[in-house]
Formats: structure tokens, sequence, C-alpha cells
């Protein structure tokens, strides 16, 4: 008994929804134009959307999630890319960046410079010769990608 007026409550309920759904697509949807419009907040659609507005190009990011950058900024920080030198443009570009960001004093809040081990793959992590950064915190990523949506001036929808 109990069980059949549960169900009949939920029956009632889920007939009520199609009532209420024509309420929600009744407003009118804002249409929004550009040249490229990147889907997703990954390393690869930021950098991608970096690239295409240096082309002199429109573009919009429209990601799912509400932080940026994906794995790097997800806490996938050491880097696994085996012969760095092959590496260039804007992802050289973003471990640049990361340098920069460890030069600073501030920026060693869990362990001091001098303790850090220094140990990448076969190379540095940190690489002061090639001034680059390849094991990093996930929110040094993130202001990364965040300067370049700044810098570019790209328009990005969330979540």
């Amino acid at each position: 008994m109990k069980n059949q007026r549960f169900f009949t409550a939920l029956i009632g309920s889920l007939m009520l929804l199609p009532g209420v759904m024509p309420l929600a697509s009744a407003q009118k949807a804002t249409i929004r134009r550009a040249d490229v419009i990147v889907y997703c907040g990954t390393s690869a659609a930021v950098i991608a959307a970096v690239q295409v507005k240096k082309m002199g190009k429109s573009v919009l990011i429209v990601s799912p999630d509400k932080h940026l950058g994906g794995l790097s900024s997800g806490g996938l920080g050491f880097t696994d890319t085996g012969n760095k030198e092959v590496i260039g443009g804007l992802s050289r570009e973003f471990y640049g960046r990361l340098y920069s960001h460890y030069q600073k004093e501030a920026s060693w809040n869990w362990e001091k410079r001098e303790q850090f081990g220094n140990k990448g793959q076969g190379t540095p992590a940190l690489d002061g010769a090639n001034r680059t950064m390849w094991i990093f915190e996930p929110h040094a990523a993130e202001q990364v990608f965040e300067d370049f949506v700044k810098e570019n001036k790209l328009t990005v929808y969330r979540d």
C-alpha cells in the first residue's frame, strides 16, 4: 500500500513536468556569433582560442566547467613530454609563464624553492637555461589560462 502511494505520487509528479518544460523553453534564446566557437575549457581549447584571436578572427569559448585548463589545472602538473625541445609556440609560452610564476618567492608556499627536487623526466623541472617550468601546481596553471583569456579579451561562457 505504501509503495503504491509512492509510485502514484511519483507518476503524478512526472506528469507535471511536461507542463513545466514549455515555460523553460519559452524564453527567447540569445544568439551569439563568432568565426570560431570552441567547446571545452581544456588547455587545448584556451590555446586554440588564443591562436584564433591572434589570427584576427572572432572566437568564443563555451566551457561546461567553471575552471579553465582541463587536466593541467585539474591536478596533472607533472608534464610528460619527452623531448622538450620540440615544444614551441603558445605551449612553450605557457611553460615560460609558469617559470616566471615560480621565480617569485611568494609562489613557494608549500615548500621552499631550495627544497624542491627539480627532477623532471630527463630534464630539470625548473629549467633556468630554457626559462620553463615543467612541474607545477594546478592553481598556477589555471592562472596562466585566465591571463591568456584576459590579455586576449576572449569571451568565455562557463558552466
